[in-house]
């Protein structure tokens, strides 16, 4: 079905190293394939190549040989790849631009001139399978990212290729909607469709994988059973072995932040509903909780990004409202879910350096231990719109910290971030609070949550209806029975 021999593959921007370097690779019909490495090791470019996108629409030089279905894909356009590869991208956004979720699974299917009723029966079959019957009517521009997520990847499903690439369809997901991606990828398995997943979160996939595939600097160094790869994914650190967390100093436990009965709608639809927490100073929270269920509106709220129509937020014992946006994001600072809808600068090293301007005072020192830190000193000459997933999501985070906020944000930190980083972010987290910082963030990976976090906020239906130590809450029935965690968070 796939078959790859001897490629070299190299962007036409950049330094011109190849990204990917000397690829053989055999995937038969009816597999079911897990592709791992770490961030920028090169397996989205692999992705691409399987449906064309690389070299026909992101240029680059392209040696060897792609083969799907016995044809090659230089001789064929990204328009005939379409119904027989199956791309779900890293971005989901990228992916999502009609009116309607409705519309946007019904795209694919109307570009291939199939009859209306085709359509309206594949639309509505794809949606039960991933249970989104209920957003068929929303814009995906409101949706959650999670729930992005669902409608980028039934948007693929319902064109049925006999190959179906997916790179990172875990990202951003809770627990139930993960499970059901699992279910559905695996039913195409037994149906023989042919399963390709690049993915972060191995354990979550290995167990329904056939075969594992762990990249390394553009070349292949394990290639074998999945039931075997587990040593080479340890060695790799592509999954983590968190630190234990570091005994903690007597601190002062003054309130940070307050939020005072949020309420918030979104095209009339209720998102927050009365919302009531606080922050306290030196303290690492975990926000966590159900795709929609109103974490990223919320941390919105904290800055002034967004206003509630009823209730306050203060910071430091003052009401925000009418502090202009740049001073509050100079006191809290939120690194988006989505990276490309922070970046407005040509190379990492600008984005960075627009942070340490407005922090004032000495900035060469504080870049040298951002850069060490986030492992950045390769890329600061890069745009940062054209890296790894996983290398935006770190820049992002270091530009917000750049500005040395007293309040670090993070929306889905962890989302295309390798073990390896997972394990150095755990410990930098650590770093921080010891530094001053408190942090929150919000998070739909619950080891990490798990391993980092001293309390939880668990938030369901735009209500926060749990806040406690991580192992009190994850082993609660009547959180787990509401459906506000699951029994795998822990």
């Amino acid at each position: 079905m796939i078959h790859l021999s001897k490629v070299r593959y190299r962007y036409d921007e950049g330094p011109g190293e190849w990204v990917l370097n000397g690829i053989d690779l055999s995937v038969s019909k009816g597999e079911y394939l897990l592709l791992c490495g770490g961030s920028g090791s090169g397996k989205t470019t692999l992705a691409y190549l399987l449906n064309g996108l690389a070299p026909h629409f992101f240029e680059g030089t392209l040696e060897g040989s792609v083969r799907v279905q016995g044809r090659d894909t230089k001789d064929c356009t990204v328009a005939d790849r379409l119904p027989i590869v199956g791309l779900v991208f890293q971005n989901a956004e990228a992916q999502l631009f009609n009116s309607t979720v409705e519309n946007e699974i019904a795209f694919g299917l109307e570009s291939l001139g199939l009859p209306a009723c085709e359509i309206k029966e594949s639309i509505e079959r794809t949606a039960a399978m991933l249970r989104i019957q209920h957003l068929l009517d929303r814009s995906p521009a409101t949706l959650s990212g999670g729930e992005k997520r669902l409608v980028a990847i039934a948007s693929v499903l319902s064109l049925s290729p006999p190959v179906l690439v997916l790179d990172e369809p875990l990202a951003h997901l809770d627990w139930e909607s993960a499970r059901k991606v699992r279910e559905v990828l695996l039913d195409l398995h037994k149906s023989g469709t042919t399963v390709v997943v690049i993915e972060q979160r191995v354990e979550r996939i290995l167990g329904d994988a056939g075969r594992c595939v762990v990249m390394d600097r553009g070349k292949i160094v394990f290639d074998g059973a999945a039931g075997e790869a587990r040593p080479t994914l340890m060695e790799k650190h592509l999954i983590p072995q968190y630190p234990l967390e570091p005994e903690r100093k007597n601190r002062n436990k003054a309130v940070l932040l307050h939020a005072r009965s949020l309420v918030r709608e979104i095209e009339g639809r209720p998102v927050l509903r009365g919302i009531s927490l606080q922050v306290n100073e030196g303290e690492i929270i975990a926000i966590v909780g159900r795709n929609g269920a109103g974490k990223t509106t919320l941390i919105k709220h904290f800055n002034g990004l967004l206003h509630p129509r009823q209730g306050e937020i203060s910071f430091m014992g003052e009401g925000i409202r009418g502090i202009p946006p740049p001073v509050m994001a100079s006191r809290i600072g939120i690194s988006f879910q989505n990276p490309n809808d922070q970046f407005f600068k040509n190379t990492v090293k600008d984005e960075l350096m627009v942070g340490l301007r407005i922090a004032g005072g000495e900035s060469g020192e504080w870049m040298e231990e951002l850069c060490a830190l986030f492992h950045l000193h390769e890329l600061l000459e890069k745009s940062p719109y054209r890296l790894s997933e996983g290398q935006k999501k770190r820049i992002a985070v270091a530009s917000i910290l750049a500005m040395r906020p007293k309040l670090l944000v993070l929306d889905e930190p962890t989302v295309g971030q390798d073990g390896r980083f997972l394990e150095i972010l755990a410990g930098l987290l650590f770093s921080l609070r010891e530094k001053g910082f408190t942090i929150v963030m919000v998070t739909h990976d619950m080891e990490f949550a798990f391993a980092t976090a001293e309390r939880w906020i668990v938030v369901h239906e735009g209500r926060v209806v749990g806040e406690g130590p991580p192992g009190r809450l994850s082993k609660d029935e009547s959180l787990i029975q509401l459906g506000a965690l699951g029994r795998e968070d822990a």
